[in-house]
């Protein structure tokens, strides 16, 4: 009951776009993460389109006993990414040794292009000879078809074409949805939302990397936005993922809700690779998208039939489909974490209270040993811990670098000279070691959300790394009219300054790494890392779905 109140007394507070869609979060297919024109064998085209509207179309797969289609529980979008368009040069994967190559100098200068000079989007006929057919084939299989704008592969950063590709998109192709990518130079998706709207026509919008809602008025002209970086099929990138949203959902008021929600990215579920953890770690992969209310985007070949009879219980779950669907208030997100056992250890912050876990700290040998020996003696490494971002319910997290068995360790020195911890590894920079306080606050934007964290950087006075989990977040939009501009998280050393930042220490009588800098004393101490997380979401006003992730880190 109190976890149900703490999440339901959050009320929605993201305006999303009013044009009917996305009132639950939205599904479908997405062509990227299986054709993503990086090599010939998975290059998209349209007799790849249409594969994949069979496959959801398919019944020979039973739900709860019934034949049933992937349309049939949600999955009737299928859409494009990249790749579609013909350039005007060679970027990528298109080798074509008539074309100049596309250089960053070339593309940002303007000279990078995939319209033609009327300003009318150029389709590559050799992968795409009939698009009008291909929604046309969608369409008369009742299914809803997408298409992918301000494009990656051909970077155009000339004029953009808005009006242009609006009329293309609609009038002419009869899309039904569109992903907007932050690579070219249309970034405005306030101006893309309003010139959608004048067609009349209900557009599905998806906005990759230009812009969140705007924080105080919570307004959100599309129907999802991307919070996180490029995906990839491994568990540590679903869970970066998955953090990305906890800016969005865990504020007094959420911008992630119905019409207008935060989506870590495509699911990845079916793409992994084979070993002994696959169907776990898939399966809490989807679990979390539906416990977050992430937009379930499949990714992987639909008619891959081996992966598909593989996979087929997990997105066919009835349950997870209800969570997802479910909306009591709150989209879901991450509630706190625990720690693990003492199997893996962290080097972090904390108070000077002459605990074992704070005390006998010892240089030896080049070695920088820990407080707690275990089986054996236990040295400081350079290796961050993967870490979860602070929340309302449990701001006091700890990050910072792992402790591992002394005997297993790279050859290098640390030593303590001038009142800096020094780590020398004899063939790159010297690094220093570094302890951030904590910076977080839900009231002034999404990304102050920063864990204390112990770290190292370059020895150079100045400011410092951002935490651990912080991740990337490209860079390509500037503030648009009613929107949030994407964050900047990783900001390099001079564009930040954390002036509480401690650098120096000293080796007391006691063996504590202490730090008086920047106010209250400060002590380096070992911990065990986070192992078990709490995400949740409310179902009704007394029931919530609970998502436990239990880890066993290695580090």
């Amino acid at each position: 009951m109190a976890l149900t109140l703490l999440l339901a007394k959050l009320l929605p507070g993201a305006l999303g776009i009013d044009n009917g869609l996305g009132l639950t979060p939205p599904r479908g297919w997405r062509s990227w993460n299986s054709f993503d024109c990086l090599e010939p064998s998975r290059i998209l085209t349209q007799e790849h389109m249409i594969a994949q509207m069979d496959a959801v179309l398919d019944q020979s797969r039973s739900v709860d006993g019934k034949p049933t289609s992937l349309a049939q529980l949600g999955f009737d979008w299928i859409s494009m990414d990249d790749g579609w368009q013909r350039c005007n040069c060679s970027v990528r994967q298109d080798l074509d040794p008539t074309l100049p190559t596309c250089d960053g100098n070339l593309c940002f200068g303007g000279h990078c292009s995939w319209h033609d000079a009327s300003g009318r989007p150029r389709v590559r006929p050799d992968r795409f000879p009939d698009m009008k057919k291909l929604v046309d084939y969608g369409h008369a299989r009742q299914l809803k078809v997408g298409t992918y704008l301000n494009n990656c592969i051909c970077n155009e950063h000339g004029e953009p074409h808005y009006e242009e590709d609006v009329a293309w998109m609609v009038h002419e192709m009869g899309f039904d949805g569109v992903k907007i990518d932050n690579c070219g130079s249309s970034t405005n998706v306030t101006h893309w939302a309003e010139l959608i709207n004048r067609t009349g026509k209900a557009l599905r919008i998806e906005n990759c990397h230009n812009s969140w809602p705007d924080f105080k008025t919570g307004v959100c002209p599309m129907n999802f936005f991307r919070t996180g970086g490029d995906i990839s099929a491994d568990i540590s990138s679903i869970l970066n993922e998955a953090y990305a949203t906890v800016d969005a959902a865990d504020l007094p008021e959420p911008r992630s809700g119905p019409g207008c929600w935060a989506y870590p990215d495509m699911s990845e579920v079916g793409n992994f690779a084979p070993g002994p953890s696959r169907d776990d770690q898939e399966r809490t992969h989807w679990g979390l998208w539906s416990i977050i209310s992430s937009p379930l985007i499949l990714g992987f070949d639909l008619n891959d039939s081996q992966t598909m009879e593989r996979v087929w219980p997990i997105i066919t779950n009835t349950d997870a489909l209800r969570v997802s669907d479910t909306w009591a208030g709150h989209p879901g997100t991450l509630i706190q974490s625990y720690p693990s056992t003492r199997d893996a250890l962290a080097v972090v912050q904390g108070p000077c209270d002459g605990s074992v876990e704070s005390t006998k700290w010892s240089f030896q040998g080049g070695q920088l040993r820990t407080p707690l020996r275990g089986t054996g003696p236990t040295c400081l490494t350079t290796q961050s811990v993967p870490c979860p971002p602070p929340t309302t319910a449990f701001p006091h997290v700890q990050c910072g670098l792992a402790a591992r068995n002394c005997s297993e360790l790279p050859s290098g020195d640390w030593t303590l000279s001038g009142g800096r911890i020094q780590w020398n590894d004899h063939h790159s920079q010297l690094s220093c070691l570094y302890a951030n306080p904590i910076d977080f606050n839900t009231s002034t934007g999404y990304f102050t959300r920063k864990a204390a964290t112990v770290g190292v950087s370059a020895c150079a006075d100045g400011p410092r790394g951002p935490s651990p989990w912080a991740h990337h977040i490209s860079e390509g939009a500037s503030p648009l009219r009613d929107l949030a501009p994407v964050p900047r998280r990783a900001a390099s050393a001079g564009e930040r300054s954390l002036t509480s930042d401690k650098r120096k220490f000293s080796l007391t009588s006691k063996g504590e790494l202490k730090s008086d800098e920047a106010g209250e004393a400060t002590c380096l101490r070992v911990a065990p890392v986070s192992g078990v997380q709490l995400w949740a979401k409310p179902m009704s006003n007394s029931s919530a779905a609970v998502l436990l992730r239990i880890h066993k880190l290695h580090v």
